[in-house]
């Protein structure tokens, strides 16, 4: 069964000011630290960079298996697209947010096997540990039940064909989702979980990126 890892660092860096993926993490632009964590997976056969377009040929990419560059799109949904016509040809997929750093090996490789037992799709996240209230308007309109609210992750692996049918159901419809999982739920397709971990976040801020160099240096000592 071939495996491909879409990892995607195609952003422009608009909320955090510049692109965040090239800032240098432990001596290391962001996202090579996820290309490190796929090298190490013998299950993964290669991996889809998508990058901005403008850096595609200044950009070095260090890896012990294949490495494909793609272009980004306007959105992330468009990235997505983007690097699932460069897949080709896979069985599954698994993609990745590059600002997640910390990603581990084990999130990766649940994933797939739980694609590989039969899921159309797995997600990688965390039962929701704080009180969540629905807002409209300023005013409080109810509180959720916490205990069935996931806080979801990347990486999310997929059937490849299954995700390029939702990816393609999507712009007909002219659907915009925030992940690719809910691509594949408005299509009728089943997902479920495998657990990810609180450290497992997303670089989006200035203040992220201290925790994140805080954890780097806690690894190191």
């Amino acid at each position: 069964m071939k495996v491909v890892a879409l990892l995607l660092a195609g952003g422009l860096g608009r909320r955090f000011g510049e692109k965040k993926q090239f800032i240098k993490l432990k001596g290391e632009p962001l996202f090579q630290h996820s290309i490190n964590t796929v090298n190490r997976i013998d299950l993964i056969d290669r991996i889809i960079l998508v990058l901005p377009e403008e850096d595609l040929e200044r950009i070095k990419v260090f890896s012990f298996k294949p490495v494909e560059k793609v272009a980004g799109g306007k959105e992330r949904q468009d990235s997505v697209y983007n690097g699932l016509k460069a897949v080709k040809e896979a069985d599954v997929v698994v993609i990745h947010d590059t600002a997640r750093p910390f990603a581990t090996e084990k999130m990766f490789v649940e994933g797939i096997k739980n694609v590989k037992n039969g899921w159309d799709g797995s997600i990688t996240g965390i039962p929701a540990r704080d009180t969540v209230k629905e807002v409209e308007n300023g005013t409080v309109v109810k509180t959720l039940d916490r205990d069935r609210l996931f806080i979801v992750q990347t990486p999310q692996t997929f059937s490849y064909k299954k995700l390029l049918d939702a990816h393609h159901k999507a712009r007909e419809k002219g659907i915009l989702g925030t992940d690719d999982s809910y691509l594949m739920e408005k299509a009728g397709y089943r997902i479920t979980t495998n657990r990810g971990s609180p450290l497992n976040f997303k670089i989006t801020t200035r203040e992220d990126l201290i925790l994140a160099e805080c954890l780097i240096r806690k690894k190191l000592t």
